[in-house]
């Protein structure tokens, strides 16, 4: 799979505040041969990748088959995971981002071969040639923002890194460079995904608007708020931090470290989810990410079936380099099956989340270590486990 959201010393996560349990996912499954099977798989896959916190589900058609929790949520006081625990996203963002996207070109706002200086001006390099298109499916050939002079010392591990203070899209704009052989070939990018988010920003007339109307979008899900709190969001907000499962990572010279913490916070750090990292915009619970790609790939609640096809379908350029990914689609096998999602990794946190198509079978793990391969490792134990029980 590509490599997810990195910034300078680490390796990455979010949209509105909203959404998710469906009425039948609210209540867990009885205990059956299947639940027993994949709790152990869950035990042995945590267990292989240093025992993270993990949140995982299963749905099948858009219900909840099972849910499982694993370890630890925060260290220092131990708080154990449970149901409610919110996480990073990561990159696994961007799919729900893109679908976003992907609705505004369905209602006529976007067109996905249009250079962006039609929304943008000359807003960012190279916007008389890089279009939506390009964006989405990581061909826009702009350099690694977060190695750029301008933004590198205002990223965890920089000298100038404040994660209480909020991040603009003026401060990232400083790093942006001129793209190279835009459209060319394919080279996943979080830049492009940042740009993307501006883009829909200015287009919906303001970070505001935009989380508005991302919120009645992802509504389309077919699920409603839970009464104990948000499921997917991409509102940074601190009263949620009492929700937070802390992120860890193993970092040179200083072993296992709280990036919630270490760096000085006493709140959920400023670059872990939320605009305007269009790169890794949301956060919340294992629920709430399987629910929307069980709405965009099986049910298919949120866009047009022929916008979901094309969607999925690997580009010329991803294929020539040997990954096969869609728009903001990652294609991979597990248990011998083709699976449909994206990974994402940062700040500590590791997501995996992919759908079943043939059996309409989605399957999210949430970890909040990174460094291990955690939500990869547990997901093909989940995935094993899974196969083994149903055939």
């Amino acid at each position: 799979m590509p490599a997810t959201r990195t910034r300078a010393l680490l390796a990455l996560v979010s949209l509105t505040g909203l959404l998710v349990t469906a009425t039948p996912a609210t209540a867990s499954p009885p205990k059956t041969g299947l639940t027993e099977a994949l709790d152990a798989a869950l035990a042995k896959g945590a267990a292989t990748a240093g025992d993270p916190g993990v949140q995982a589900v299963i749905l099948r058609h858009g219900r909840l088959v099972w849910s499982g929790r694993h370890g630890n949520a925060v260290d220092d006081p131990p708080a154990p995971v449970t149901d409610d625990t919110m996480f990073g996203f990561a990159s696994y963002s961007k799919l729900l981002l893109a679908a976003y996207a992907l609705s505004q070109v369905e209602a006529g706002k976007l067109a996905m071969d249009t250079p962006i200086r039609a929304y943008v001006g000359n807003d960012v390099p190279g916007s008389g040639v890089v279009t939506l298109r390009m964006l989405l499916t990581h061909t826009g050939g702009y350099p690694d923002v977060y190695e750029s002079p301008e933004l590198a010392p205002l990223m965890p591990g920089g000298d100038r890194y404040r994660p209480g203070v909020p991040y603009t899209w003026q401060m990232i704009a400083r790093g942006l460079r001129a793209p190279v052989n835009p459209g060319k070939k394919y080279s996943y990018s979080n830049t492009g995904f940042l740009i993307l988010a501006h883009v829909l920003s200015v287009r919906a007339g303001g970070d505001r608007k935009l989380t508005a109307a991302v919120n009645a979008f992802t509504a389309r899900a077919g699920s409603v708020v839970p009464e104990d709190g948000r499921v997917l969001t991409m509102e940074r907000k601190q009263s949620d931090y009492a929700r937070f499962a802390h992120g860890y990572e193993d970092l040179p010279d200083l072993g296992k470290v709280d990036m919630f913490t270490h760096f000085g916070d006493t709140g959920i750090p400023a670059d872990m989810f939320g605009l305007p990292w269009g790169d890794g915009l949301f956060a919340g619970t294992a629920l709430g990410g399987a629910q929307f790609i069980d709405a965009l790939y099986t049910r298919k609640r949120l866009l047009n079936p022929a916008t979901v096809k094309a969607m999925i379908k690997p580009t010329p350029q991803s294929v020539a380099a040997k990954e096969p990914y869609g728009m903001a689609t990652e294609i991979f096998e597990a248990g011998d099956r083709t699976w449909l999602g994206h990974s994402g990794a940062y700040g500590g946190f590791n997501t995996l989340g992919g759908t079943d198509q043939a059996r309409g079978v989605t399957l999210m793990v949430v970890t909040n270590r990174l460094g291990t391969r955690a939500a990869d490792t547990i997901f093909k134990q989940l995935v094993k486990a899974y196969g083994s029980a149903t055939g």
